[in-house]
């Protein structure tokens, strides 16, 4: 059986994510595991002639902290006793960061929200849980949203 010490749980927001960090909180419960649980966002840019060009300093800072603050108040509301669960923040495109977040960590397993959307919103909005599941080195566990 593998040893799983540290799981991954990225997280939306959603429903589905709701779902999924239960999921991982069950899992590290059972495996005496750690869970970090990560948000990945992306800052607006403005298109100006002269390239891009990011908003304010201050934005990112402002940002960040009520992410933070939103985060903080996911974990409490969704953590069980008794599983260490720990939060961060990471700019940039989300499979991207989710994977290197696993790397980073040294993470041994994802547990990751996914909608199940199909058809033409599955086209138009991607499926951040596909792409970790086809560029991640590590078991990823998706959990469909209820």
């Amino acid at each position: 059986m593998a040893d799983y010490r540290l799981i991954l749980s990225p997280v939306d927001f959603s429903e589905a994510s709701e779902h999924a960090f239960e999921t991982a909180v069950d899992l590290a419960a059972r495996f005496k595991a750690e869970v970090r649980v990560i948000h990945v966002y992306q800052l607006p840019a403005s298109m100006l002639p002269e390239g891009v060009l990011e908003g304010p300093g201050d934005l990112e800072e402002t940002v960040r902290g009520r992410l933070q603050q939103q985060l903080d108040a996911f974990v409490e509301r969704n953590a069980s006793s008794g599983v260490n669960v720990t939060t961060g923040l990471c700019e940039g495109v989300p499979y991207v960061e989710i994977t290197r977040a696993a790397q980073d960590l040294g993470a041994d397993m994802i547990v990751i929200g996914t909608h199940g959307r199909t058809g033409l919103a599955h086209l138009l909005l991607g499926s951040v849980a596909e792409r970790v599941l086809r560029t991640a080195d590590i078991p990823v566990l998706s959990v469909r949203e209820r």
